[in-house]
């Protein structure tokens, strides 16, 4: 990741995190655009952003299937939070499927975030923690918290059957609340975790994971569909570009 791009992030309280993985800040502080690019993680992503020229601008980015490649204005920050598959449903209270690879604006003032709260980031963590406290209106239901858990464990390297089995639940069903929230099937899901599970690897150079895969051929077949290049080319990292490969 370039130098000259500051990052931060801070992970939720143990009541929010089986929906929210992270908060997390992006800083160009330079009087440059950055190029940055950034891969399918399984994500759904809350994105405040803040620059001169658009002083608060907010929006809702549903999961990538493939590669997104953008800049980083001249001073300018983006603070945000990761969400995990279950916050669809229990934060959002909608479903993401209909931005696939894309992404909605909301209204400003969205979670009562406004721009001086983008001056300090802890305090946007905070804020934005209460607030998503107070949307968890019903209880989760104990199949797909069983689900949840299961997916995020193995980092995505466990069978649609297994999870069934484990949370007496169906294939079916799973698909089926996978396709309505999500916009994709459990095992997509499940296969962009086992691309980005590659990622602390590939950043040390490392062009083949030690779990996860059984032959490297896979492995590369996998990596290719998700970010359009090899594992050796993430690895090289060329221009600092990727923004995932954060410790470089």
């Amino acid at each position: 990741m370039k130098s000259t791009i500051k990052l931060a992030s801070l992970a939720p309280n143990d009541e929010l995190s089986p929906f929210i993985e992270s908060y997390w800040m992006i800083k160009n502080p330079t009087n440059k655009d950055e190029e940055l690019v950034t891969f399918p993680d399984g994500g759904i992503d809350l994105y405040f952003f803040h620059s001169e020229q658009y002083p608060l601008h907010v929006s809702l980015v549903g999961l990538e299937t493939h590669s997104q490649k953008g800049y980083m204005p001249a001073n300018s920050v983006l603070f945000g939070v990761r969400l995990k598959l279950l916050a669809a449903e229990y934060l959002l209270h909608r479903p993401v499927a209909d931005i696939i690879n894309d992404r909605v604006t909301l209204a400003n003032g969205f979670a009562g975030i406004e721009i001086n709260d983008l001056l300090e980031f802890p305090l946007f963590c905070d804020k934005l923690s209460q607030y998503f406290t107070a949307q968890m209106t019903t209880p989760t239901d104990p199949r797909k918290k069983i689900m949840s858990e299961l997916i995020y464990q193995s980092k995505g390297d466990i069978s649609v059957a297994d999870i069934a089995s484990a949370a007496n639940w169906s294939s079916r069903q799973m698909n089926r609340y996978f396709n309505k929230w999500l916009g994709l099937p459990l095992k997509s899901y499940c296969d962009i975790l086992r691309f980005r599970s590659s990622f602390e690897f590939l950043e040390v150079g490392q062009l083949f994971p030690e779990n996860g895969f059984n032959d490297q051929s896979h492995f590369i077949k996998l990596v290719k569909k998700y970010s359009s290049l090899t594992p050796k080319q993430i690895a090289q990292d060329k221009n600092d570009r990727f923004v995932q490969l954060s410790s470089k």
